[in-house]
Parts: structure tokens; sequence; C-alpha cells
């Protein structure tokens, strides 16, 4: 993966909200780097997040602004930082900045998993995310990923069982996906890994809307938010299982919460599977394939 150019890629993606925001980008990318083991798509949306919060931190506190990317290398690995001038997030906050749900958004701006996501993603590919940053001074994301040697060999040996290695990328032919979440950045990066995987991928932001689409065609999975505003996703299981029951099968849940007793009772009676946020995207990849092959036999 060529770090520079998928940088640049994203650049792309952005450009009008930034210019709409009156946000400048300043561009720093070392030459020759080293190229860097991973997935594309999963960096790149882990980078538009990263670049996202900072124009809407800018955007709600100033005029206008700027974000920096840089990029730097050293043979073992590779660093991108994106870096903006924003008010920058207060000493209190930012030690808690990568926990589930955490966020200083106002209400109904967002539930804080974003950022939860993108150090999972990252750790997923044996790297590293920390952020810098004091008030005022705007704050300084840096992603560091291990580098690939030269002639194609690895800084690090991979796990011997990596996912990476057994991915079919056509599992998910002719199977729908309902993916409902009131994250935004949760929706595009399941919806991106579950297209590349062939699943016929749609997405709902509220439990109203899921329940219209539940009500007007079928879904071999629905990966449903337990915790949303409005439904949530046990209200939306309990108004379909006195509808249609049979649609409660196809159910898979996702939480970020503490599994507690009653929830635990909750899913052992119904037999519903439930992913703890942050996840994993393999632990993603492994839960859609077993729900919508009930029969087929686990496999990595």
């Amino acid at each position: 993966m060529a770090v520079n150019k998928l940088l640049e890629d994203v650049l792309e993606m952005v450009a009008y909200p930034l210019r709409t925001s009156n946000v400048k980008v300043v561009t720093q990318f070392a030459a020759r780097l080293p190229l860097v083991l991973g997935d594309g798509h999963q960096i790149q949306q882990v980078v538009l997040n990263l670049i996202n919060n900072a124009r809407q931190s800018i955007e709600s506190n100033q005029p206008s602004g700027c974000i920096t990317l840089t990029t730097r290398g050293d043979g073992k690995s590779v660093a991108i930082a994106i870096q903006d001038d924003g008010p920058g997030i207060s000493a209190v906050n930012l030690p808690r900045i990568f926990n589930p749900f955490f966020t200083t958004k106002e209400v109904g701006k967002g539930t804080g998993l974003g950022l939860s996501l993108c150090y999972g993603i990252i750790k997923e590919h044996a790297g590293d995310i920390t952020a810098t940053s004091g008030p005022g001074e705007g704050a300084t994301f840096t992603i560091e990923l291990p580098a690939i040697k030269e002639m194609g060999e690895q800084l690090e040996e991979p796990d011997a069982e990596s996912e990476a290695n057994h991915i079919d990328l056509q599992e998910g032919a002719g199977k729908k996906v309902l993916v409902v979440d009131d994250e935004e950045f949760i929706l595009q990066m399941v919806q991106e890994e579950l297209r590349r995987l062939h699943y016929e991928t749609t997405t709902a932001s509220t439990g109203e809307s899921a329940l219209r689409q539940l009500r007007a065609a079928h879904f071999d999975v629905v990966l449903c938010d337990l915790k949303m505003p409005g439904l949530n996703g046990r209200q939306i299981y309990e108004r379909l299982h006195a509808e249609s029951p049979e649609i409660c099968q196809s159910m898979v849940f996702v939480t970020g919460d503490v599994i507690n007793e009653s929830l635990r009772q909750f899913l052992s009676r119904e037999n519903r599977p439930c992913l703890a946020k942050p996840f994993r995207l393999a632990e993603l990849r492994q839960i859609i394939r077993t729900a919508a092959n009930p029969q087929a036999p686990l496999t990595r």
C-alpha cells in the first residue's frame, strides 16, 4: 500500500466539503516512502474520518482554518500526521478520546464511536494511533504503521492464522445485509467492507428507517446497534418479533456497552449473536459470514 497515493485519493474525496468550510490543506509528503502492508480501504476510512473530524472542529469554532498532512518513514514504519489549527482538545478529554461513546459533540451529532473504531482498525494492522493537543493549539493525530522491507519482505511476520490470507472476496455474492447504526462513520466503514466481499449492503441510520426497509424487503442479515436514539435495537427486535418473527432469526446485534445480566439473558433466550464495539474487521466478517450461512461450519 502506497501511503502518499492513499492520502491523495482521500483528499480528492473531501475536496468539496473542505473548500466550502474554508479549510485549506497543506501536504508535506516524504519522498520514496516504504510501502505498508495493509488494507487500503480500511486505512482510507480512518484517514477520512480524522480529516472530517478536523474539518468539523474548525468549521464549528472559527471562520476558516488549515489541515496539514505529513508523512515520514524510517525504514521500519511509516507515519501519517493529520494536524489542524482548530480549538484543540482539553487535557481532561485527551486521554479519553479513543474510548467508545466518548464525544465532545453536542447531542444528536454522533455517539463518538468513530475514533474508537479508528483505533481498532490501526491496532488490527499492528500499528498505533495517538493524539496530541492543547486548548487553542489545534490537534494532531499520528498513525504509525509497519513498513515492508525491500523486495517485498515484511517487517514483521504476520500471524499464521491471519485472515487476510483467507478472505473469499466473493463470499457475499447473492446475500443482502442491512446495517443499522446512528453513527455515519460506522455505516460507511461496514458498508465499504461488506461491499468489498460482494454483499449487497443497505444502511439505515434510525430504527424507524430500519423497520420500514425490513417490512419492504428481505435481508439475509440485519446488523443492528443496540443503543440508538429513538427506536433502539432491542425495540426493533421486539416489534419484528410481534409482526414477522422469522425476520428476527437474521438479526445480529452490536453494542459498545458492557453486556449486563439483563442483556445477556435476552441474547441467550433469543439465541442472538452480539458483536462488541470496538470490533476488529475480522470479527465483523466472521459474524456476518456465520449469520448469512447458518448451516455452514465455522471457518476463519
